[in-house]
C-alpha cells in the first residue's frame, strides 16, 4: 500500500507526465476552439492574420509577400520562420483548410506543452525541485497557455518556448561557459529573432549577465562575447541580405514598427489599439497600402505617428502609462467590450492580476534571498515589454515571458503558503498529518 502511494506521488511529480498532461489538455481544447481560427471572416483573416496571408503566398508559389488580401508584392512585415512553417502546413494539408487548422494548432499545442521542460530546469536551478514541480503544473493548467495554443495561429507559443530555452541556456553559461556553447547561444538568439523580433530586446542584458562572471574574474570575456555576436550575425545575415536585395535598403528584421506605433497612438483612446487604423481591417487603409506600396506606406505611418506624438506629448505619456497598466492587469476601462477580450468575461482581468501579484511576491523574495539569482528575471520583466508600452500591448504579447513569470509565481505561492502555515499552527499540523 505504501509502495503504491509512493509511486502515485512519483507520477504526479514526473516531468514527462506533466508535459503529456499539458499536451493532452491543449489537444482537447483545440476540438472546442479551432473555429476561432478556421472560419471565413474577411476571407480567413483570423487564420493567422498577416502570417496566414504570407504563408498562403508562399504555398501558392508567389514568394514571401502579400501580407494583405490583395497581391501587394514582397514583404518584410514578419520575420520568416513561422510564416514558412505555416506555409509548409498549407502545402501539405491545404490552404486555409480545417485540416491545416488542426495541424498548426496541434503544433502550437506541442510547443506550449514542451515549455514544461525548460520551466522545470530553470525553476529547479533557481528555487529547488518543489517549486519546479509546482511551476510545471501551473504552466500545464494555466488558462492562457491552453487558450493561446489551442485557438490562435501566431508565433506566440514557439516564441515562448525559444525564449524559455534561451533563459535556461543563460543559466547554463553562467555555470559552464564552454566556447561552443557561446556560439550556439548566439545562433539560437538569431533564430529566435527570426521567429519574433521582440525577443531580441533582452539579448544584450541576458548575455551581459552570463558574461559578467568572466569579466569579474578576468577570465577573458571578449572571445565568448565575440562568439555570441558572431552566432547572432550568422543567423540573421541571410534575412538581412534578402531584405536589402528585395527593397534596396537595410531592413534589420521587420518594416512595420511605425504602423504599430501609429495604431496605438493616433488619438484613439477607447481601446488599447485602434484596429480600424490597420490595413488588415480597414478598407481605407488597405487601399492606401496598395496604392503606395509597403515601404512608402510604412514611411507615411512613421510621419503620422511622429507628428501626432510631437503635437500631443502629454497624451502619449498618459497612453504609455495606461499601456503599462494594461500589460500587467489586462484592464483598460470599464467598457464591457474591453472586459470581454479572450475569456469573454472579467475573469480575464482577475487571472492576469493574480499572476502579476503572486509573481511580484516571488520576485521580491528572490531579490531578498539571492539577488544575483533573481537578476535575469528582473531584466526580462523590465526590458521585454518596453516596446509594447511605446506602441500598443496585447495580452498575448506578454505570454512570451509568462513561463518565467509562472516560475516566480510558483516561488511566491510557496512563500504565501509557508507564511499561512506559520501563522496558523493547527492548520500546519493538519496539512502535515500523514494520510
Amino acid at each position: 500500500m505504501m509502495e503504491s502511494a509512493a509511486s502515485k506521488r512519483h507520477l504526479w511529480q514526473s516531468l514527462p507526465a506533466i508535459t503529456l498532461v499539458a499536451l493532452a489538455l491543449r489537444i482537447v481544447a483545440i476540438h472546442f476552439l479551432y473555429t476561432d481560427t478556421w472560419n471565413n471572416f474577411r476571407e480567413h483573416l483570423l487564420f493567422g492574420f498577416e502570417v496566414g496571408r504570407i504563408a498562403r503566398s508562399i504555398a501558392a508559389g508567389h514568394g514571401y509577400g502579400n501580407p494583405m488580401y490583395f497581391e501587394t508584392g514582397p514583404t518584410a512585415w514578419m520575420t520568416p520562420i513561422y510564416p514558412y512553417l505555416l506555409a509548409a502546413v498549407f502545402k501539405l494539408f491545404g490552404t486555409y483548410t480545417r485540416n491545416s487548422a488542426f495541424v498548426i494548432l496541434a503544433l502550437n499545442a506541442l510547443f506550449s506543452a514542451l515549455i514544461c521542460i525548460p520551466v522545470y530546469f530553470i525553476a529547479q536551478r533557481s528555487f529547488g525541485r518543489s517549486v519546479a514541480i509546482v511551476a510545471c503544473w501551473m504552466w500545464a493548467l494555466w488558462p492562457y497557455s491552453i487558450y493561446i495554443a489551442s485557438a490562435f495561429v501566431w508565433e506566440t507559443c514557439l516564441s515562448a518556448l525559444l525564449l524559455a530555452i534561451l533563459f535556461l541556456w543563460t543559466f547554463h553559461l553562467k555555470e559552464n561557459p564552454g566556447r561552443w556553447s557561446w556560439l550556439g547561444f548566439g545562433l539560437l538568439w538569431g533564430l529566435s529573432a527570426l521567429t519574433n523580433a521582440s525577443i531580441l530586446a533582452v539579448f544584450p542584458f541576458l548575455a551581459a549577465w552570463a558574461l559578467y562572471p568572466l569579466w569579474r574574474n578576468r577570465q577573458g570575456w571578449l572571445k565568448p562575447a565575440a562568439l555570441t555576436v558572431f552566432g547572432l550575425f550568422i543567423a540573421l545575415l541571410p534575412w538581412q541580405v534578402r531584405n536589402y536585395r528585395t527593397f534596396h535598403k537595410p531592413i534589420p528584421l521587420r518594416d512595420n514598427f511605425w504602423l504599430e506605433v501609429w495604431v496605438g497612438n493616433d488619438g484613439h483612446t477607447a481601446t488599447w489599439v485602434d484596429i480600424m487604423a490597420h490595413p488588415s481591417v480597414s478598407d481605407k487603409e488597405l487601399a492606401e497600402f496598395v496604392r503606395l506600396g509597403e515601404i512608402p506606406y510604412m514611411q507615411e505611418k512613421r510621419r503620422q505617428a511622429l507628428d501626432f506624438i510631437s503635437q500631443h506629448p502629454g497624451q502619449y505619456l498618459v497612453m504609455s502609462l495606461r499601456r503599462f497598466v494594461y500589460m500587467w492587469t489586462a484592464f483598460w476601462n470599464l467598457d464591457p467590450n474591453n472586459l470581454e477580450v479572450e475569456f469573454h468575461n472579467p475573469a480575464n482581468v482577475y487571472l492576469t492580476v493574480s499572476l502579476t501579484v503572486v509573481m511580484l511576491i516571488g520576485l521580491w523574495q528572490a531579490l531578498r534571498s539571492a539577488r544575483e539569482r533573481a537578476l535575469p528575471y528582473l531584466l526580462l520583466l523590465l526590458f521585454y515589454p518596453l516596446v509594447f508600452y511605446l506602441t500598443h500591448p496585447e495580452i498575448r504579447y506578454r505570454h512570451v515571458i509568462e513561463p518565467e513569470m509562472i516560475i516566480l509565481a510558483a516561488s511566491g505561492a510557496r512563500f504565501i503558503i509557508s507564511e499561512l502555515l506559520r501563522g496558523f499552527p493547527e492548520l500546519a499540523r493538519l496539512v502535515r498529518r500523514p494520510a
